[in-house]
């Protein structure tokens, strides 16, 4: 499906899944894109849930390549993970087959969904990002990542990393294809001949077992079927309870070295 005219707002459905036994099921979102063709930008403008609307994102600005199945011409396979953009797309660098992890970090820290990393069918790979600022759990009941995977048809690995780019243990989850929910719109990349619909992810650190996070790791191998995707984080900040309490504290300093200076 090709999208017709000028900008348009797409709505994204997603289903929300349990997280931990005592937590709140989280509500479907709104992604709302300026959207022409399948072939050109895709710009993200806002994700509307629960009745409010998000706007301030946290995006990818670090990778790390820990493994990347290497481009083989001699076989089927042309790689695992390579970046991808859309046909007519804009992109920070020329798509390549076996990127850097400078190009990773490019084509994920952008809010162009035609922007992504491609996988290989019979790929692996297994690849840290850091997101530009640090993620934590608050209690507007929102989800705190999202992802779109074009083609609706492959799973991925996630599992938090904390400030010092360290695994978070127990907090590994597989997003799995059956639990995507479809966009309503399609995407036209380099590395595929016709339009694929994108689906999408919504998860809360709730779902990891966390309360904070600074970045994830992506992983697939062949079962996953080569998960082609896209990640961006909401951006959190303190709780207003926590900016009282700062206050607080500094009102407080501020007293006692008046009280200091007149004595």
């Amino acid at each position: 499906m090709k999208a017709q005219g000028a900008f348009i707002s797409i709505g994204l459905v997603c289903t929300a899944v349990l997280a931990m036994a005592n937590s709140a099921q989280a509500a479907s979102f709104t992604s709302n894109v300026s959207y022409t063709s399948a072939k050109n930008d895709v710009i993200l403008n806002s994700i509307t849930q629960s009745g409010k609307t998000i706007n301030s994102f946290s995006y990818v600005n670090n990778a790390v390549i820990q493994y990347n199945t290497p481009r083989n011409a001699t076989s089927t396979n042309s790689g695992a993970a390579s970046t991808d953009k859309g046909d007519n797309a804009t992109s920070p660098l020329a798509p390549a087959e076996d990127p850097t992890s400078t190009a990773v970090a490019k084509f994920l820290g952008n809010n162009n969904l035609n922007n992504i990393i491609d996988t290989e069918d019979d790929g692996t790979f297994t690849i840290d990002v850091f997101f530009d600022s640090e993620i934590t759990q608050d209690n507007l009941g929102l989800d705190n990542l999202f992802f779109w995977e074009r083609g609706v048809n492959s799973d991925l690995g996630i599992q938090a990393l904390d400030s010092t780019g360290s695994l978070i243990a127990g907090s590994y989850k597989k997003l799995l294809r059956t639990e995507q929910q479809y966009t309503g719109f399609k995407i036209d990349t380099v590395e595929i001949a016709s339009a694929q619909g994108l689906g999408s992810w919504g998860v809360s650190l709730n779902e990891l077992g966390v309360t904070k996070l600074s970045g994830l790791r992506l992983t697939a191998n062949a079962s996953f079927n080569g998960p082609d995707f896209k990640v961006i984080a909401r951006k959190t900040t303190p709780e207003p309870t926590t900016i009282l309490g700062l206050g607080g504290v500094a009102a407080l300093a501020l007293l006692r070295r008046r009280k200091l200076k007149s004595a």
